[in-house]
């Protein structure tokens, strides 16, 4: 009786276990998730206890399975004692992350990064990663990765290797720094999407921008952080231009987020703590709703640090798919969630659009300005910059109503009426 290749048995011990997400996880990485086995007690010895071992050995054999998926990240120990007693690889969730991470790693900061995590990971593992995980995908996407080679590194080079890795980021931090600073001067309003994994920030951005990001259906599609700007323009019902903004997709959190990635995506979650606005986006159709956006919190927070204004009520909270929910939990959800601004981005995010210009506005000066003809430029470079109420073009000079951010108010502060 030959084993399945692709097929998996999660297993989960402890009071709190989330096999559902832990099949979905699997499932993006192309496994087959044919049985799961749960204990509520954890074993400190080999994760599940000598009974449940012996037990799962039988549901491996009985399925032809050829990989046991475990909840929780495990010690090298650990891994050695159930992968022994289930006769079958054995892959534990930290590192079916890292390895998701890793085939959705695009630009060159990420790959480092996950080669950082991935590293970090291995050190006190020495023999290195699971080589039957290298033939999931198809042998093709994963096979691009980080460190996809199978060498078996000593510690002592893996430490140079990560001292080489984080030089590099730190290089990079660096230069991001400047640009950062630099558009935070000049450029216009930042909004930065956070949220659990699969929340549908990604379709938000595209309908808020018109970019045309993958949106498939799968945990961690998204990866890098990426931007879009979002142009001026005119709103139902109302006089003037609204301004640009820039609006930025982040990967998604997930529950028991390996540390090691928690501080490897720098570049997200600084995205998230400079943002003028930011805006946590939540499946509202998720059984989990309530732990999926406490994790999100409690992850930046951990991360950025409790002084960067992550209180929740200083953000929008968005409370997408809704088409998926019926009306007596769109009941619920308002009840519980009197300030959310719920949409289906598939359907619109005109709700969303004007809850983000009315938070950037709470951020400027509004004034009136009188602008010569013969000061064109600085007439022109309030539009995308500034929300215009409305203007009368005279036959000295253009005469506008403007919310400005505070920042570029005193430049115009001459032109003031």
């Amino acid at each position: 009786m030959s084993m399945s290749e692709d097929r998996a048995v999660l297993v989960g011990a402890g009071e709190t276990r989330h096999l559902e997400e832990l099949g979905r996880l699997a499932t993006t990485l192309g496994m087959e998730v044919s049985g799961v086995l749960e204990q509520n007690r954890r074993d400190g010895t080999g994760y599940l206890g000598r009974g449940k071992r012996e037990e799962l050995r039988e549901l491996v054999g009985d399925l032809e399975a050829s990989f046991v998926v475990a909840d929780d990240e495990l010690t090298a120990s650990q891994a050695r004692v159930l992968e022994k007693a289930a006769g079958a690889t054995v892959v534990d969730r930290t590192e079916l992350i890292i390895r998701i991470f890793e085939a959705h790693a695009r630009d060159a900061a990420s790959r480092l990064e996950v080669e950082l995590a991935d590293l970090e990971y291995r050190l006190p593992r020495v023999k290195g990663r699971n080589p039957e995980l290298s033939r999931l995908g198809g042998g093709t996407v994963l096979a691009r990765g980080p460190g996809e080679q199978q060498l078996e590194y000593d510690r002592r080079a893996i430490r140079r290797r990560m001292e080489t890795i984080n030089r590099k980021l730190e290089e990079e931090r660096a230069a991001r720094a400047v640009r950062g600073a630099r558009l935070k001067k000049e450029g216009p309003p930042t909004i930065a999407l956070v949220g659990y994994t699969n929340a549908g920030k990604t379709t938000i951005l595209n309908a808020l921008s018109g970019s045309a990001r993958s949106t498939k259906d799968r945990l961690f599609e998204t990866l890098e952080t990426t931007t879009r700007l979002v142009e001026g323009m005119r709103t139902d019902g109302e006089d003037g231009a609204r301004p640009d903004f820039v609006v930025t997709d982040t990967v998604g959190f997930i529950r028991k987020l390996p540390t090691q990635l928690v501080h490897s995506f720098a570049s997200t979650l600084e995205a998230a703590g400079d943002a003028d606005v930011r805006v946590l986006c939540a499946d509202a159709s998720s059984m989990d709703l309530e732990d999926e956006v406490r994790t999100v919190w409690r992850t930046l927070a951990e991360t950025l640090g409790e002084d960067n204004g992550l209180g929740l009520g200083e953000a929008i909270l968005c409370l997408n798919k809704m088409d998926l929910v019926s009306e007596e939990r769109t009941s619920e959800l308002r009840r519980e969630y009197p300030e959310a601004v719920m949409i289906s981005a598939i359907e619109g995010v005109e709700a969303l659009l004007r809850e983000i210009y009315v938070r950037v506005a709470a951020g400027r000066e509004r004034m009136e300005v009188f602008i010569p003809h013969a000061e064109y430029a600085a007439a022109s470079r309030l539009y995308g910059l500034a929300e215009i109420h409305a203007q009368e073009n005279t036959t000295s000079g253009l005469r506008m109503d403007v919310s400005l951010p505070r920042a570029a108010a005193a430049k115009y502060a001459p032109y003031k009426v």
